[in-house]
């Protein structure tokens, strides 16, 4: 008798220890894959919020303070000083300006150029540009120096 047609049961049984053996080794590869994302923790900060434009700002000890000619106007448009504060101007605009204002004058100034100016007396002081009535003027508020509470 032949046994061509079948398997042998030894045979068999080799077969579903290789089918086994296959399936334990696709099991612990599969353990070792994580399709789960990472965990990520991600802060948002909020970004600091700008102080608005030409906002003012008092400078209560004499110093100096910057004024930018820049677009046709002056940033920031108005200061509050004490006496004895210095103002400087620095043309950021590419035409030339003078800057005239109650009880002073600047030299013209090109691109980039700066003129400086100390008040000493308390007031409203305005300034404009020479020559140029349709740019907003800038004022500069000189008060007293306010006195110490520490003694």
């Amino acid at each position: 008798m032949s046994n061509s047609g079948f398997i042998r049961p030894r045979k068999v049984v080799q077969l579903y220890k290789r089918w086994f053996l296959c399936l334990i080794i696709v099991a612990a590869l599969a353990g070792c894959v994580s399709i789960e994302e990472p965990e990520v923790n991600i802060t948002v900060t909020p970004a600091p919020t700008p102080p608005p434009p030409h906002e003012v700002f008092p400078v209560r000890e004499p110093t100096t303070v910057y004024v930018e000619i820049f677009g046709s106007e002056f940033i920031p448009p108005i200061h509050y000083i004490t006496n004895g504060t210095t103002v400087r101007w620095t043309n950021k605009d590419s035409a030339r300006y003078i800057i005239t204002g109650k009880g002073f004058i600047s030299t013209e100034m090109d691109r980039w150029d700066s003129w400086n100016y100390t008040f000493n007396e308390t007031g409203t002081f305005e300034y404009n540009l020479s020559g140029h009535p349709l740019i907003k003027p800038g004022r500069i508020i000189v008060e007293s120096p306010k006195p110490d509470n520490n003694s």
